[in-house]
């Protein structure tokens, strides 16, 4: 029961930090957008830094304790086998 209780919070903290990984790639992207047409606005610039450094962080958090996102995150620890043999992003992982 505790095993399954710590796979649960497990997989909530791993759907969360993903979320905020995702918010912060979107938020950067729409910021982005933007700058083109407004390369100026130094506010926008501030808050695109922002989110940058707040993805940087999720994203470490996120690959220190479930392994890498992104192929230029596979580190030596896990090797290539333990990217190569996590589900693809369209396959759920049985809770």
């Amino acid at each position: 029961m505790a095993e399954m209780r710590l796979k649960s919070l497990d997989t909530m903290e791993k759907a969360e930090l993903l979320r905020q990984v995702q918010m912060h790639q979107f938020a950067m992207h729409d910021l982005a957008l933007y700058l083109d047409t407004h390369p100026t606005d130094s506010e926008a610039l501030d808050a695109l830094l922002a989110h940058r450094e707040a993805c940087e962080r999720a994203s470490a958090a996120y690959v220190k304790r479930f392994g890498a996102l992104r192929k230029d995150q596979v580190g030596t620890e896990h090797g290539w086998a333990a990217w190569s043999n996590t589900p693809w992003p369209w396959e759920k992982e049985a809770n």
